[in-house]
């Protein structure tokens, strides 16, 4: 792609394995129920406050020991929260290696400081990798750390502001079409990836020059 300068991508379900079931699955257990009720509204709304930085991790796990009879531990929760995150390809970590030497590569995730803890950690202990934001990207953009979510324009507004590139320089990749169809909206160029397919047949279509 002869103005490509950045590329954007989305984490779960691009780079990190997702599997949102298991953590609806591991919920369900806790809440001796299926989330959709009678604890859907309350639960969808502390989870999208817990991924937009307006209530605190604590506060997520006390609201959810609330919905709870017996009460679960805090470790519980989290763990049940986690479930959903389910590893890494390995190759993604070259790929990344590769992209970098060519391009400016950013992270925009809806995402939270629970799952951030769980997968920093998981990468220094599984992968040896301790500077994951740093070795990889440019920027790591936050939902939590900027009080806002895609596929809310807010986001990617922040984004277009903080890399100060003209749109058809950089592209986008994320495995929701929400956020897809939100960042075309706005002019972006934005690719739907396969969620936990191979990241690198997107990248071709997208137009990307890849060298592995």
């Amino acid at each position: 792609m002869k103005h490509l300068k950045a590329i954007i991508f989305d984490f779960g379900g691009v780079l990190l394995d997702l599997h949102i079931s298991k953590t609806e699955e591991a919920m369900s257990k806790l809440l001796k129920t299926e989330i959709v009720a009678p604890y859907k509204d309350n639960y969808k709304k502390i989870t999208l406050a817990l991924e937009k930085g307006q209530i605190h991790p604590e506060a997520f796990i006390h609201a959810v020991q609330s919905m709870c009879k017996p009460i679960p531990q805090g470790k519980e929760v989290v763990d049940a929260w986690n479930a959903m995150l389910c590893g890494w390809q390995e190759d993604k970590f070259t790929l990344l290696d590769e992209l970098k030497k060519k391009y400016q590569i950013y992270l925009l995730s809806n995402t939270n400081q629970i799952h951030l803890d769980f997968v920093l950690n998981e990468l220094k202990s599984e992968h040896q990798i301790f500077d994951f934001e740093d070795r990889f990207f440019n920027h790591c953009f936050y939902s939590h750390k900027m009080n806002a979510w895609k596929p809310e324009k807010s986001i990617y507004h922040q984004v277009e502001k903080y890399i100060e590139l003209d749109h058809e320089e950089f592209i986008f990749i994320d495995d929701n079409a929400n956020n897809i169809n939100s960042a075309k909206e706005l002019g972006w160029q934005a690719y739907l990836h396969p969620t936990n397919s191979e990241l690198k047949k997107t990248l071709e279509i997208a137009g990307v020059d890849i060298d592995i």
